[in-house]
């Protein structure tokens, strides 16, 4: 399989190569067994992989060194069959140099119209012109070259990614594609305010992943019926009493450190590790069973458990 790497990409960025399918040719639009051939097995393998482009993630960790991606999916481009694209553990990927070139927007082997996307020391998120971008299974490398998921290029660039299961293809919508806006104008500076604070207040101590989860909480009430609307108000409703700690022992206002801002840009930006949760409990010392017994139960990240 292809490689993870969670590298710097200012030291690991080399000119990029078009990606060519394995007999080095591109799909012709009228060559219909091939393009039938192509995608029955793609939508095989798709299965077969637990594949989701929509959300990116893996569907299993492998120890192997460079090889073969898992699976060739066709490629769309704004509907119209263009060539396919690896799949690694259930991961569209592309290098930057490729994504450009789909794009329509110009690369200079370092950065896409000007822009050059920088990975985190741990290589678990992307910053591009202010913007967070993240990324949970970091980078993937063949042949030297640096592969990033699909979605994370297309939600960087405006661009769209769908994937259709009856045809086991990927489309590339790229007719808005889009330099991102500045973080400094994108993000609404008393969400990230708020959010931040809460997530240091209630997870400064968990991983990134956890901090995250407590941030789709917030945001996953903001977008509910049953809670208010806005960030602040979830954080300080008290409909049925206070609903986060923090608010009555006053830790709400504590200065959170630069990680869980990151956190909170990286939720706001669409970064889920809590999927459809509206609350979170640390079982050591809250009512755990009480969440057991009347919610849904959805995840664990660290010292917390995530309910829908």
């Amino acid at each position: 399989m292809i490689r993870k790497r969670k590298l710097h990409l200012t030291l690991l960025l080399c000119a990029a190569v078009l990606y060519v399918a394995a007999n080095g040719s591109v799909i012709a639009e009228d060559d219909e067994q091939l393009r039938q051939s192509l995608a029955g097995n793609a939508s095989d393998a798709c299965v077969q992989q637990g594949y989701e482009i929509e959300t990116g993630r893996q569907a299993e960790e492998t120890d192997s060194s460079e090889a073969a991606p898992d699976n060739l999916a066709p490629l769309y481009i704004n509907g119209v069959l263009d060539s396919t694209c690896p799949v690694v553990n259930g991961t569209a990927v592309m290098s930057l140099g490729r994504f450009a070139s789909l794009a329509g927007l110009d690369y200079d082997g370092h950065a896409i119209a000007g822009l050059t996307p920088e990975l985190s020391e741990d290589g678990d998120y992307a910053v591009v012109n202010g913007r967070y971008f993240y990324l949970p299974d970091g980078l993937y490398e063949q042949g030297g070259e640096l592969l990033w998921p699909l979605r994370v290029l297309a939600g960087m660039f405006g661009c769209a990614v769908t994937w259709d299961a009856a045809g086991g293809s990927i489309n590339l919508d790229v007719t808005a594609v889009a330099l991102p806006e500045s973080g400094d104008t994108y993000y609404n500076e008393q969400d990230v305010f708020w959010l931040s604070r809460i997530i240091y207040a209630e997870s400064g101590n968990q991983s990134l992943p956890g901090q995250i989860g407590v941030g789709n909480v917030v945001l996953n009430r903001v977008e509910s019926e049953l809670f208010p609307d806005s960030v602040y108000e979830v954080i300080f409703d008290r409909t049925y009493g206070v609903q986060f700690s923090p608010v009555e022992n006053g830790t709400i206002y504590s200065t959170p450190d630069e990680e869980a801002v990151i956190a909170a840009k990286l939720a706001l930006e669409g970064a889920d590790t809590a999927g459809n949760s509206l609350y979170f409990v640390n079982p050591s010392i809250g009512a755990g069973y009480w969440f057991a017994a009347n919610l849904t139960y959805v995840t664990t990240i660290g010292d917390h458990d995530f309910y829908a």
